[in-house]
């Protein structure tokens, strides 16, 4: 199977973990798609989840260090388009992009994968985490391949995380985080022995949420509070 990866081409932990997991488990990615950083021009939360000042590689020293072909381009270009159809790649894995389009994705004798950070269809968009706190979902990962519509397609995986009384933001993330990179392995796993044509499509078009505005974050610490006290009890429950 010919792997390429949507990266950033700055440091980046899923980048970094994708690609050093990948290796781990025998996957060699033929060639990194590594996007600039861009301006973002939409309102982005201000309640963190995730560590600052983490000790990462930059992606293109990991590229060669793995010997793998690294190119800096926009995801959403005929550059990769043209790269694709060349090395005839059969499934495309985002460890690091923003919305792709088809040009991006169509090329792809399987499709592009991507893991979410929360459960499909139900916490579709932005600041899963915190939005699964917002409205009682629980927390968790859904594996994917990705079509025209924002976090929609085949599902391939999913699973929850546990959740426990002393838990902190962080603690949620890293291991969704971790959850991700499993569920990654996995999935590659289930369609070189399976392909995808069994994949369905997901049942409906669940919710998609934008980041969380400030009059809703300034509720999120009371409201995770109750959030644990429902979920953790529900896995107390299931080791009794």
């Amino acid at each position: 199977m010919k792997i390429g990866v949507f990266a950033y081409n700055f440091k980046h932990q899923k980048t970094q973990n994708g690609l050093q997991n990948l290796m781990l488990a025998g996957y060699k990615p033929e060639i990194i798609f590594a996007a600039d950083p861009i301006e973002l021009n939409f309102y982005q939360s201000k309640i963190r989840t995730s560590p600052k000042d983490l000790f990462l590689w930059h992606p293109k020293d990991i590229a060669k260090f793995y010997g793998i072909d690294y190119v800096v381009c926009q995801h959403n270009s005929e550059e990769v388009s043209k790269i694709v159809k060349e090395k005839k790649l059969d499934l495309g894995i985002i460890l690091g992009a923003r919305i792709l389009k088809p040009i991006a994705f169509e090329n792809f004798s399987i499709g592009v994968l991507n893991m979410h950070p929360g459960i499909l269809p139900d916490n579709r968009g932005l600041d899963n985490l915190k939005w699964a706190i917002n409205k009682k979902i629980p927390q968790g990962v859904t594996v994917h391949l990705i079509d025209e519509k924002i976090d929609k397609g085949l599902k391939i995986d999913q699973e929850k995380i546990k959740i426990y009384q002393d838990d902190t933001l962080l603690d949620l993330q890293i291991r969704i985080q971790g959850l991700e990179q499993k569920l990654m392995l996995e999935s590659i796993k289930y369609i070189e022995k399976n392909g995808k044509n069994n994949l369905q499509c997901f049942n409906s078009d669940g919710q998609y949420f934008k980041s969380m505005p400030e009059v809703e974050e300034k509720k999120l610490f009371l409201e995770f509070e109750e959030y644990k006290k429902i979920y953790s009890e529900e896995n107390n429950a299931g080791n009794n």
